[in-house]
């Protein structure tokens, strides 16, 4: 009981609680924008690329100034949170053309399916990566 209260008041576990809320913004962009772009007839790899961008950006931003609290270097730090979004992009974007297109599954159960795996993927890298804190050596 003591290592499970450890875990739940770690950084980390406190970290990826948020990075999952604010993925939960980022959904509804996604999807928002995905679905709008989807209903009139944009095809579902382009609506998902176009949408994945969308949410991309706008969680750099949450996740920046409210999650991992890292202001410095934020150009690079965007260029890589993007990258690895971007990535995730092209896992989410073959999932929808292989299950969607040559499957013949429903496009939304896929987007949610391959966007879950993506966000834990992103997490992982992002956390270790993107908003590693840089320590002064003085």
């Amino acid at each position: 009981m003591v290592k499970i209260r450890e875990i739940i008041n770690s950084e980390s576990f406190v970290q990826l609680v948020k990075y999952v809320l604010i993925g939960i913004l980022g959904l509804v962009v996604d999807f928002g924008i995905y679905t709008i772009l989807t209903y009139f007839k944009v095809n579902v790899e382009i609506a998902n690329i176009i949408s994945s961008t969308c949410g991309i950006i706008n969680n750099f931003f949450w996740n920046s100034y409210t999650n991992f609290k890292v202001h410095d270097h934020l150009i690079v730090r965007f260029i890589s949170y993007f990258l690895v979004g971007q990535i995730t992009t092209v896992f989410t974007t073959l999932s929808l053309f292989i299950f969607v297109n040559q499957l013949g599954y429903p496009h939304l159960i896929v987007k949610i399916v391959a966007t879950f795996v993506a966000t834990l993927i992103q997490f992982i890298i992002n956390k270790m990566i993107t908003f590693k804190k840089v320590r002064n050596n003085k």
